[in-house]
This record gives C-alpha cells, structure tokens and sequence, in this order.
C-alpha cells in the first residue's frame, strides 16, 4: 500500500516538473524570438559526388 502511493506521489511531481519545464520554455520562446533564420547546411548531390570520386579513383 505504501509503495504504490510512494509511486503514485513521484509519477505526479515528474509530470507536475516536466509540465512546469514546458510552461517556462514556451514563455522564454515568446520573448527571445529567433530573428535569424536557422543554419542550412547545403544539400549533397549523391548523383554528382559518386561520379567525381569514381573519377579521382582512376587517376
């Protein structure tokens, strides 16, 4: 009986924690907007690559 009330006491302070983490997450996200936009890393052509290696392969 005590164990399951010791269970059921840290299920709800892990969900009441985890729920207050992302209230505050979200009110920091209104405030500090991203202005910039986010890094784009440049796409790579596997179509080009594997025949420019093939080609410094053979030399």
């Amino acid at each position: 009986m005590e164990i399951s009330l010791l269970l059921i006491a840290a299920l709800l302070y892990l969900g009441l924690a985890l729920g207050f983490i992302l209230v505050v997450d979200n009110l920091v996200g209104l405030v500090f907007r991203e202005s910039r936009t986010p890094l784009q890393l440049p796409s790579f052509d596997i179509g080009r690559a594997f025949p420019a290696s093939q080609k410094f392969h053979r030399k």
